[in-house]
């Protein structure tokens, strides 16, 4: 859960990575990456 955490901080989707299920754990994910996309700009 955490590697696919971060590889969707990255901003790499699920459908980049073949062979791995990435879910979101929390209804708190796409808060969390809108921030870190706000801080990035």
């Amino acid at each position: 859960a955490a590697i696919d955490f971060l590889l969707l901080a990255r901003g790499h989707g699920c459908e980049d990575l073949d062979g791995m299920c990435c879910m979101n754990l929390s209804d708190h994910s796409v808060s969390i990456h809108r921030s870190i996309q706000e801080l990035k700009e």
